[in-house]
């Protein structure tokens, strides 16, 4: 399994660019990464889980939607992220769990906060070998 996301800047924004080998690598590597910028994946323990199922019309909404839901459980659930497994993926429904716990003022420190995840620049390809993906949250 080969994967990665990072951030990049952009203007008043943050992207997160992901690739990896699969397309549920991928989505993976992409909800982990939003994870990891609101609060490091190295300090959320991985006690819990949450189940998440995700349609939208083609995969690039997919996308947004599926890191839409991520950062509800996030804003919402006050449920931190650690990993997001996802067991089946299509063009245009995703069934994934996300591995974390609850929000712990004594022990997470809130890096960043994200409003939405937007369709600006969106990207979601298979590349060569490898499948790529750009998304930008309004921070």
């Amino acid at each position: 399994m080969t994967s990665n996301c990072e951030t990049f800047e952009h203007t008043a924004d943050v992207g997160l660019k992901a690739q990896a080998d699969s397309l549920e690598e991928l989505f993976c590597a992409l909800a982990q990464g939003l994870g990891n910028y609101i609060c490091p994946n190295s300090q959320v323990r991985k006690n819990q889980s949450r189940p998440l199922t995700v349609k939208a019309d083609d995969l690039e909404s997919l996308a947004v939607d599926f890191l839409g839901e991520v950062l509800g459980v996030v804003q919402f659930d006050h449920f931190l992220v650690a990993e997001v497994h996802v067991s089946k993926i299509t063009d245009t429904e995703i069934w994934a769990q996300v591995i974390g716990e609850p929000y712990d003022p004594t022990r997470h420190e809130i890096s960043a906060e994200v409003k939405a995840v937007t369709y600006h620049q969106l990207q979601v390809a298979r590349q060569d070998d490898k499948w790529v993906a750009n998304v930008i949250l309004d921070i």
